[in-house]
């Protein structure tokens, strides 16, 4: 995976319906990579904690890196672009799956100036 500049504030986006003990456990082996400051967008999340959800932050904890959690519900790619447009400083978005956002939202996103980190494909990024 392609490291950041050490300053560099990510957004991480994941879908709550499809939480994955193998999709969290990649997320925190690349998160140590990604930036010391990690915004988390959970869409959808499970009515329930789930303690793998529970298990990632408190992995980030001991890492040092510093992360806010936030939830929304509706379509991943609107809530994206509403996010980036309220907080200010993100430089990239990381995205656990390419398919999880539309190529519309995608080319937003990069418009805006926001690198595109794809964590199911490492060295892949836009």
């Amino acid at each position: 995976m392609k490291s950041l500049r050490p300053h560099t504030r990510v957004l991480l986006a994941l879908d709550g319906r499809t939480l994955e003990r193998e999709l969290l456990a990649t997320l925190l082996r690349h998160c140590a990579h990604l930036c010391p400051r990690l915004d988390i967008l959970l869409l959808n999340p499970p009515r329930e904690p789930t303690t793998m959800l529970a298990l990632l932050l408190l992995r980030l904890e001991h890492s040092g890196i510093d992360y806010h959690v936030s939830s929304a519900h509706g379509d991943m790619s609107e809530e994206i672009l509403s996010y980036l447009g309220r907080y200010r400083g993100i430089t990239a978005l990381a995205l656990a799956d390419p398919g999880q956002v539309s190529e519309e939202t995608k080319a937003l996103v990069a418009l805006k100036g926001h690198q595109i980190v794809y964590l199911s494909t490492p060295e892949q990024t836009d």
